[in-house]
């Protein structure tokens, strides 16, 4: 039987950074939701908490572990290959697969998200509100399709398979590892939040078929109430405008298209669900995601320019990966928690 919920007017976790010299205290932590590492391999570093590395090299910081923080106390639990965390209110959920355990990479990402459309049944959080997936060789040909396209294959199977996720796609990222494994991470709510578009972007779910066989389910962000709390959770942002690619070739041009995505999708947002942060400067955390760690420099300088202009400043970490189409040189995601 499951304890009575434990009800709170307060978000029901926050995001802090620990430095890796530090790292002993994740496990002192009794109210840790998950912990989220970064370096050149992807792990799991516990078999009982959603503890883990997500395979992507940090380019800007020292070492360091991104900490998910509940105010209430917390369950941990398995679930086929997933490894979650919970407390009442929100679902952490964390899966690392290796693809020499499917026949394809369809069915490896099929498998995936079956596994976690399973578990949020079963422990009555059924909205997703964030996705995070992470694999390699993601704009590699496989026949006439590319890696990414073929992943998408995969989660729509399930979704054709599972409930309404389709209707109400949560905010997401996909990028490229350089270590093999199919790695997701998720939260789970037991209400939904509100998906918020971008006027300058087409919906994901809307792209046309030359971008492949199935449409990416995504929403550009999700905007999530937490009692008297607002969160805002932003999906992988790039120089996208319509659902064209721009500025090919040229990765400072588009980071300022991709601040520009932002911007509109903040204003819009605010416009119509009254968001509780309007500009990128006052977002909690942002990640940069590069393709060529050469171009550190130049988009590392042009960013801090641009924050320099605002009020406050989030947490950004640059990350080496790969984007989804291989025309795009840089992709950005950020959150307000």
């Amino acid at each position: 039987m499951r304890e009575a919920p434990t009800l709170t007017h307060a978000a029901p976790f926050s995001i802090t950074m620990l430095a890796e010299k530090n790292s002993a205290q994740l496990h002192k932590e009794l109210h840790l939701l998950a912990a989220v590492g970064f370096a050149d391999k992807a792990a799991t570093l516990d078999a009982n908490r959603p503890i883990f590395n997500i395979g992507l090299p940090l380019l800007n910081a020292v070492a360091c572990t991104e900490q998910w923080l509940s105010p209430t106390p917390v369950r941990y639990g398995k679930h086929a290959s997933i490894t979650y965390s919970e407390n009442d209110q929100v679902l952490f959920g964390h899966l690392l697969l290796e693809e020499a355990d499917f026949s394809d990479f369809r069915q490896a990402s099929r498998d995936a998200y079956q596994q976690v459309f399973e578990l949020l049944q079963q422990r009555g959080y059924p909205y997703l509100l964030r996705m995070w997936n992470y694999f390699p060789a993601i704009t590699t040909q496989q026949s006439e399709l590319n890696r990414y396209q073929v992943f998408c294959l995969g989660r729509q199977d399930a979704l054709d398979a599972h409930g309404n996720f389709a209707y109400s796609p949560p905010a997401a990222t996909a990028i490229g590892t350089q270590q093999a494994g199919l790695q997701l991470y998720f939260i789970a709510a037991q209400a939904a939040g509100m998906q918020l578009e971008n006027p300058r972007q087409t919906s994901a779910f809307l792209y046309p078929r030359q971008y492949g066989p199935v449409s990416p389910a995504f929403s550009r962000a999700t905007v999530k109430a937490w009692g008297q709390t607002q969160h805002l959770y932003i999906s992988g942002t790039t120089s996208i405008v319509g659902h064209e690619t721009l500025h090919t070739g040229d990765p400072l041009a588009q980071l300022h298209e991709t601040l520009r995505n932002l911007e509109a999708l903040l204003e819009h947002g605010d416009d119509t669900l009254g968001l509780p942060v309007r500009s990128v400067g006052a977002l909690t955390q942002l990640k940069v995601y590069v393709h060529d760690r050469t171009t550190l420099p130049l988009l590392q300088a042009a960013l801090d320019s641009y924050l320099a202009q605002q009020p406050h400043a989030p947490t950004v970490l640059y990350l080496q990966g790969d984007v989804c189409r291989a025309d795009l040189m840089v992709e950005m995601e950020g959150i307000y928690a």
